[in-house]
């Protein structure tokens, strides 16, 4: 009975503090909740997509917390910042990061690999040219949630004044060639508009060099060299020769087009006075054309995609915005469940209506909401199917001014194709040094 008795007294002893130490287990438990902290820059519509996929995630995982971290600056200070942050903060889990730069952040083992094989939408909801442009070596390093295409944009009532058929879907470049021929012998006094200029600088890389040579059958830069010579460098700016050679431009009608400001005198010029046939850019301009001309713009602006060389195709060039994870990231399991809530259907829609910024995602464009907000984005959100991005490594922005430098001396009429070419590769080989080039 004495046994009995003080066994049972030693369980109510010993059951209490059980239970205590029960709860202070669970309480130390709630009170452990794992954070992820993500990076992003200063955008209007920023604050209001991540906050929304904050409150999402965070209800869909009670014990997790989002940290948002807003980085007021400059687009180049903050891609500065960028490189250092992924470098250095162990404290960063998800970055906002420029499409431009993913490559060379891989360079430098400063973006964690993203187990994309297990995430249904990576393959049914972004294109095969996205997703190749987000995969080095075969793993992918950031997630897209806005891009950009270039295309040609064309003025049909001008084109009805010069007697070409609307919509106009030219197939090669010899159809290009052929209306801006039949565009000046109606006297329109800029047949095609495009950048062309050192001034212009990056837009005369991306919007018209690269659009051409992504229309041939060579690239700028291939198997980890710099093509320095190709036939398809000779045919981008003998495509550029072409033109030049047609005699449309006046020296006055260059100094206006090649102008770093020229945008503004296009915007007026294009959709409003007649003097303009042919315009290559990006998708962005369409919304300059809805400002000028509101509802109606679609009637007196359409937009075509840029054809390759050959007919065998379009070409199209796009950059934009991703979502890396920080390869310091204690957490990347959480940061890739974060990024996907991020850019889901529903997270995605919301940013690009509020931004006006090109989706990435098939989900997306079809919706009414999508169409309707810029019809010139809408159309050209399948450029995506055939687009190129361009080589992310650190020679170049100095390669990029080369370009720049041949592209003017060809409009301008200072040197021939072949001239160009010639001095070209001449200076890149100089950059990139032995060993990073070749000859095709």
């Amino acid at each position: 009975m004495k046994k009995g008795l003080v066994f049972m007294m030693c369980l109510f002893l010993i059951i209490p503090s059980l239970m205590f130490a029960s709860g202070d287990k669970e309480a130390a438990s709630s009170s452990k909740k794992q954070n992820v902290n993500v990076v992003y820059k200063e955008v209007e519509g920023y604050d209001h997509w991540l906050t929304d996929a904050k409150a999402r995630f965070e209800a869909a995982n009670p014990d997790i917390t989002v940290t948002l971290s807003k980085m007021p600056s400059t687009e180049a200070d903050y891609n500065t910042k960028t490189a250092l942050m992924l470098q250095t903060d162990s404290s960063v889990d998800v970055m906002v990061v420029d499409s431009f730069l993913v490559p060379s952040l891989v360079a430098g083992d400063n973006l964690a690999p993203i187990p994309v094989d297990s995430w249904a939408d990576w393959e049914t909801q972004f294109s095969s040219s996205i997703r190749d442009g987000m995969t080095i070596g075969g793993n992918v390093y950031a997630l897209p949630y806005s891009t950009d295409t270039r295309g040609l944009y064309y003025n049909i009532e001008v084109f009805k004044q010069a007697g070409i058929r609307t919509p106009w879907n030219p197939k090669s470049w010899d159809d290009v060639i052929a209306a801006v021929a039949e565009l000046h012998k109606a006297g329109v006094e800029y047949p095609l508009w495009m950048n062309a200029s050192k001034a212009q600088g990056e837009a005369t890389t991306m919007q018209t060099f690269e659009m051409l040579l992504g229309g041939t059958d060579d690239w700028l830069y291939e198997n980890g060299k710099w093509v320095v010579s190709s036939p398809g460098m000779i045919s981008a700016l003998g495509f550029l020769e072409r033109i030049q050679d047609m005699g449309i431009y006046s020296n006055s009608d260059l100094a206006v087009m090649l102008d770093a400001n020229s945008y503004r005198v296009l915007n007026e010029k294009f959709p409003l006075t007649g003097e303009v046939g042919i315009v290559l850019d990006g998708n962005w301009k369409g919304a300059d054309w809805i400002n000028a001309l509101g509802d109606t713009a679609t009637d007196v602006i359409a937009v075509t995609p840029m054809p390759n060389e050959k007919g065998d195709g379009f070409s199209s060039m796009s950059g934009g915005w991703t979502l890396g994870i920080s390869p310091l990231s204690k957490k990347q399991d959480i940061a890739f469940a974060f990024i996907q809530t991020a850019v889901d259907k529903e997270g995605s829609l919301a940013l690009v209506n509020m931004t006006g910024d090109m989706t990435v995602r098939k989900d997306v464009v079809s919706e009414p909401s999508y169409m309707s907000f810029n019809p010139y984005r809408a159309v050209m959100s399948s450029f995506t199917e055939f687009t190129k991005f361009r080589p992310g490594v650190d020679a170049y922005p100095s390669v990029s001014i080369e370009i720049q430098t041949a592209v003017e001396s060809v409009v301008s009429g200072q040197m021939t194709a072949a001239e160009a070419a010639s001095v070209y590769a001449r200076n890149v080989k100089s950059i990139v040094g032995d060993g990073n080039w070749i000859e095709k």
